[in-house]
This record gives C-alpha cells, structure tokens and sequence, in this order.
C-alpha cells in the first residue's frame, strides 16, 4: 500500500510502498479515502513529545494521522458491530480494554491498556489501516468524507471538551466562556458547538484576518489575544471557563488571567514540552477556587452526538485545503507557518 513514510523525525515524509495490515480478532481493516491533518501529527512528526515519540519507536510506527475515513474492506475474527462496505472514521483511539476500573468509570481514554492510531499503531497516511471495531464511529450518509474528516479528532475533541462544561461542572447556558486558539482546527467546531450548546462565546486568536474568522463562524465576541484580558474583564468580568486549544504555553497563562472566581481551565492544545509548564500558583488556586481539568479526544458514542450536530447543520468542517497524499509535505510547512484557518485534508485514494 502507499503510504507518506517518516523516514528521519522532522525531515520530509517519503512516499512509500509498504504491506498493508491484515485485522486481528476484533479489528477490522479499512480502506482510506481521506486522512485530515491534526496539530497533533505535526508535534509528532517533528519528535516534540519526548515520551509519544518513545511509544511511536517501541511500535515501530512510521505513519502518522488519526482522521482517516474509509471503508471496512475486511474484518478479523470475533466482529460483531460492523461489516464489509460500512463507512467508518479512524480516530485516535484505536482500542481500549473494556474491562478496568477506567474503562468501567467512563474514561477509556485514559486506559492503561489503550492502543492510539499513529502511536501503537500505524496510522491513516496510508491507503490502510486498522482498527478495532469499537473504536471506528460510523459515518451517516449525510456528511461527506472531507467534511467529517476533522471532526475525527479535531471535532471530537472540541466537543469532548465542551460537553464537560455540562457534566463535569455543570455550568448553565448563557454563561460566558472563552476559547482559546477559536479560529485553528479544533478552536473553530468549539465555537459551533458551544454556541449550540448555548454559551456565550469569546473566540480568541491572534491576527485580524483569524479574528475575522471566527466572527463569521459565531462567535458572540471576537478578540485578538493582544486585547483578550482587558475586554474581557472590562465587558465580563471574566469568563467561567476558558478552554485552550492554542498549542502554546502563553494561551495557558491567557486563561487563567481571564477566569472569574471558581472558572475552569479546561487543558486541551498541547504545547511542544520544550515550552514547559504554565503558571498555576498553588495560592491563587487556592484563593480563586479555580478548577484545572483535560480533556482528551472522544470515544464511539460521542461520535454520535457530535454527528447528529453536524447533520442538524449546527457543526461544519472550514476546510482550507484538500490537497493529494503526495503533498503532505507542502501542507506541513503550511501548517507549521500557521498559513490558513481551519482544516486541512488529504486526499488518499
């Protein structure tokens, strides 16, 4: 099968001819059509997780995305949910166990046992790849392949992370929040979702024409990050969660600056580790009240929400780029260059 193949971390992916895998119990193998491009697959691309890039090497993992979607070609033993011919999405998380105490408790995500697509196991750069069954959401008819693309991982983790604000601190709508990074591509579904949600929403990004973005996609309040602090408490008082998507330790310390008494911070965006740590005080935690949680990508059923948004037409991919397999490193520089808004995807067959 094709693949685009990192042959040294950090230099130009290769265009590669490599075997296609074949499912095990459980797993089923699909055939890509489309893979979109994740923040993500940047830091990993470029070897900015010390820890990830240990677990990609332990593997042998060479390709990297986590936004595939395709079509189930075969299946291994043991399948139940799914069949040949079903349309299905290849997200980041690839397997879980099922069966312990995390699993139980609702957070497969954190799973000692979890398999991640790109990390364990090779990824959707590729003409194939493979999954377990109860991992791959399907997709309804009314959403097409480039559009669903990044709401794989992008979309479900904006909607991960909107949907704790309801069962996680159980904040009312109305309510002011604050998304940081609101016009890059996750920040621009969690301002869709939010809104549908119904919050208050205070996109914030960096540059008029990102800003101009998210005022088109909803957003009750757009504001450069420059202004973000003084509006924000000027107009607000501040806001009762900020959630960053921007990969960037200075969009931690914005959200916090910005927070009332009680806010959450909602730790979304991955800054590269080199950046180090933001700046919570153990005291002003203490006098604000202020709660800190992650939130991590998405697992099967909430696909299902978040589907039902898109399909409603309340969630839409902005999709910049569609570009061949074959380009994959002209859209990495763009990206890295931060030289368009919302997604970007790659055309794989």
């Amino acid at each position: 099968m094709r693949t685009a193949y990192i042959d040294e971390w950090g230099k130009p992916f290769s265009i590669r001819e490599i075997p296609k895998p074949q499912p095990g119990p459980g797993q089923v193998l699909v055939r890509i059509r489309v893979t979109g491009v994740c923040h993500t697959d940047l830091h990993q691309w470029k070897g900015d997780w010390p820890s990830l890039r240990a677990v990609m090497e332990a593997n042998n993992v060479r390709i990297l995305g986590h936004e595939g979607v395709g079509v189930v070609e075969d299946i291994g033993p043991g399948v139940v949910r799914l069949q040949k011919g079903d349309r299905v999405g290849v997200p980041w998380m690839n397997d879980w166990d099922g069966v312990c105490e995390i699993c139980l408790s609702g957070y497969p995500h954190w799973c000692p046992n979890a398999k991640y697509t790109s990390a364990h196991v090779n990824g959707t750069y590729a003409e194939y790849a493979v999954i377990s069954e109860k991992a791959a959401p399907r997709i309804p008819k009314e959403l097409s392949d480039v559009d669903v693309a990044g709401m794989l991982c992008g979309g479900i983790t904006a909607y991960g992370a909107v949907r704790k604000l309801v069962t996680e601190i159980r904040l009312p709508p109305g309510k002011p929040i604050a998304i940081i990074g609101a016009a890059g591509g996750l920040g621009h579904y969690a301002v869709q979702i939010a809104k549908a949600f119904g919050y208050t929403v205070v996109g914030i990004d960096v540059g008029s024409e990102r800003v101009e973005f998210v005022r088109k996609l909803g957003a009750d309040y757009a504001v450069d990050a420059s202004d973000a602090e003084r509006f924000i408490k000027d107009k607000l008082g501040g806001v009762y969660a900020s959630l960053v998507f921007a990969p960037r330790i200075s969009g931690y310390n914005l959200g916090i600056k910005i927070l009332r008494t009680l806010g959450t911070l909602v730790v979304i965006g991955a800054p590269a580790s080199s950046e180090g740590p933001f700046a919570a005080v153990p005291i002003d935690i203490l006098v604000s009240g202020m709660k800190i949680i992650p939130s991590i990508v998405g697992v099967t059923h909430e696909f299902e929400e978040l589907f039902n948004l898109a399909v409603q037409g309340k969630v839409r991919s902005h999709v910049a780029l569609v570009e061949p397999l074959t380009r994959v490193n002209e859209v990495f520089e763009k990206l890295e260059k931060a030289q368009y808004t919302g997604r970007a995807v790659l055309q794989v067959q």
